[in-house]
This record gives structure tokens, C-alpha cells and sequence, in this order.
């Protein structure tokens, strides 16, 4: 290695006492001579001991001479990833941070091997993603074939996120200290799925990004229940308000090129609002909700229209009765991606 590199490691914790052992313990095995390390454990107020279990572990590892630094932060109130994430970002004095749930882990010297890809190329980029794998299935969750360095100019990288060839959440991505303090890329805090935004925005501004084949990362899927099973209703009006909120800010930070693939993500967030809704047909308190979807659907469609992509106009037609319940028989639903994906090729 020819540059020193100091890399934040970000983690927020709340309610994982089965999973943080296992993600702290993996947070160990980064240390290495190349590389400063210092990790940051966020506390949303957690009401288990999940933060405890943390740190006995890391009081044996310092007393043993580790050489990562370990702070821990605690919020004054849950308050959620989001929140969790941007307050250990504005105390965080590394060149690039890399989150990590809490309930996930890495693999050992993943951030070695980052540093050191890193270090190899001529432009220094503002993303560098590894692959990950599912402890569900053992599936790899992108597709990253061989090592490749984008130019973003022409929204290359961005397309792999709007074409959900790589996932676009925001652990397992090293990304740049200026991403926030200089883009202010925050996360947008008080919504969920979050990273559907936050990952557009930064693939958007992000002039390179940096791809890698390894795995570096295991995700544990906790989150089995779907948000149309839950009882709480209250919890499926923040799901559709969130997404409103991130097409609306996806709406009002376009690419400056006009590409299918934006649209066809567009689609995507949406075409699960609606189908969300059509759910929901009691949901209680849901005219605002509904018209709000209205208007979204209206938009997407006139802007597909006006753009001359008349295919994803068709597509964005299934949204509406009585067109939507073609989207409900087996065979569209077993194929949705594939079929988006070709629309937005023949798009182009």
C-alpha cells in the first residue's frame, strides 16, 4: 500500500442480542497493520442487552492490546437506522465509512482488501462495493463478475443500482467521508427502506465507483414478515407515505440525461406502493395516502409518455385497474424483473 487510509466502521444496534456476538466479533477480525480502524456502535435504544453483550466483548478485546478503536454513542430516543447512521457520521473521523447491520457480519479483512483494491486503481472513488452473500440461501446478491472501475459519467453505475443488477442498500459499500460532509447525502430520517433513496442518490453524484467480485459481507435476512401481513396499520401507512416520500425526491433529483432505466426504477417503487394498498382495501385514514399514489402514477406515466418510452408507459398503465390485474396472475408475477428489465432494454 502507498496511501494510509482511516476507515469508519458503522453500526447501529437495537434489539439484536442473537446476532451482535457474532457482527462484533467479525469487526475484530478486520485489524490489520495497513489500515486505521475505528468502529462506531450506535445504541437505538436498545431494550435488550444487545449493547452489553457488545461491550464485555470489547473490553476483552482492548485488554487483550486490540488495535481497532471502538466508540459507543447512545440516542437519547429510538429513533431508528436512519438517525443512528448520521449521528455516528458527524462524529466519525474516517476517510470512508462502511456500515454494517447489526445483525449481519463481515468477512475477515474485508476492509483489507477493500483498502488494497482501493489503492490500486488511478481514481480514487467515491464507492466501493464487494459482493455479499445471503446466510438464507448462500446466494451471492449481485451480480459483480470481475473487478471493475466505472465511470459514472454517463450514469453507468447508477443503472446497475435503477436496474437492480447490484443491491442497493447501504451496507457493505465503502463509501467516501465527502459523499456527506461535502454532498450531504445524509439519510433521509423517519421513513423505512431508506436505502432506495440514499443508494440513488449517491450512485447519482458519485463521479467513480468501484466494483469487487469477493464477498466480503454475509446478510442475515431477520425480516421475514411481510409488510401486508403485519396488523399494525399504522406501520403500513408509514410504508406508503416513506415510499411517497422517496419517489418524490427521486422525481426532484433526475439524472441529467434521459434514461429508461430511471423510469423503470420509478415503476418498481411505486408498482410495490400499489400493490401494498390494494391490500390494505380498509385501511382506515388512507384518502390522503391514495391520492398522493394518484398523483405519483399520473406523473410517472406523463413523464414516460412525453419522453417517448411508450413501452413504459404500457407498463406503467398496470398500475391502474382494470390493467393491474394482469400484473396479479402468477406468470407476470413469477417474471416481474426479467419482464421490467427487457422493457427498459428495449427502452433504450
Amino acid at each position: 500500500m502507498t496511501m494510509s487510509y482511516k476507515v469508519t466502521i458503522i453500526i447501529p444496534v437495537y434489539k439484536v442480542r442473537d446476532y451482535i456476538g457474532r457482527c462484533v466479533e467479525s469487526i475484530f477480525m478486520q485489524e490489520c497493520s495497513e489500515v486505521e480502524i475505528e468502529c462506531i456502535l450506535v445504541d437505538d435504544c436498545s431494550p435488550d442487552d444487545s449493547m452489553e453483550i457488545a461491550a464485555k466483548m470489547i473490553g476483552e478485546y482492548n485488554s487483550r492490546g486490540g488495535k481497532i478503536q471502538f466508540e459507543m454513542l447512545r440516542l437519547p430516543q429510538n429513533s431508528g437506522h436512519c438517525s443512528a447512521r448520521n449521528a455516528a457520521v458527524k462524529m466519525a473521523s474516517g476517510d470512508y465509512y462502511l456500515f454494517v447491520d447489526s445483525d449481519d457480519y463481515l468477512e475477515r479483512d474485508s476492509v483489507k482488501y477493500f483498502i488494497e483494491e482501493l489503492d490500486a486503481v488511478d481514481e480514487q472513488p467515491e464507492v466501493i462495493m464487494a459482493n455479499a452473500i445471503s446466510c438464507l440461501d448462500k446466494r451471492l446478491l449481485s451480480k459483480i463478475p470481475e473487478k471493475q472501475l466505472i465511470d459514472n459519467s454517463n450514469y453507468e453505475g447508477l443503472k446497475l443500482i435503477l436496474n437492480r443488477c447490484i443491491f442497493n442498500t447501504s451496507w457493505n459499500k465503502l463509501v467516501k467521508a465527502s459523499v456527506f460532509t461535502e454532498k450531504g447525502l445524509y439519510f433521509s430520517e423517519g421513513i423505512i427502506n431508506e436505502d432506495l433513496l440514499w443508494s440513488y442518490l449517491v450512485f447519482l453524484h458519485a463521479k467513480h465507483i468501484l466494483l469487487l467480485p469477493r464477498a466480503t459481507y454475509h446478510y442475515e435476512d431477520t425480516n421475514q414478515q411481510s409488510i401486508t401481513n403485519t396488523n399494525t396499520q399504522s406501520k403500513i401507512i408509514k410504508f406508503l407515505k416513506s415510499r411517497i416520500f422517496i419517489c418524490n425526491q427521486i422525481f426532484s433529483n433526475p439524472p441529467r440525461i434521459d434514461i429508461p432505466d430511471y423510469y423503470g426504477y420509478l415503476f418498481c417503487i411505486i408498482h410495490r406502493t400499489v400493490d401494498v394498498l390494494e391490500h390494505q382495501i380498509d385501511l382506515a385514514d388512507a384518502d390522503a395516502v391514495r391520492n398522493e399514489i394518484r398523483r405519483l402514477r399520473s406523473r410517472l406515466l406523463h413523464s414516460t409518455w412525453k419522453s417517448r418510452y411508450l413501452l413504459l408507459s404500457c407498463l406503467v398503465l398496470t398500475t391502474y385497474k382494470p390493467f393491474y390485474y394482469l400484473v396479479m396472475l402468477r406468470p407476470f408475477r413469477r417474471h416481474f424483473n426479467s419482464i421490467i428489465r427487457r422493457i427498459v432494454e428495449a427502452s433504450q
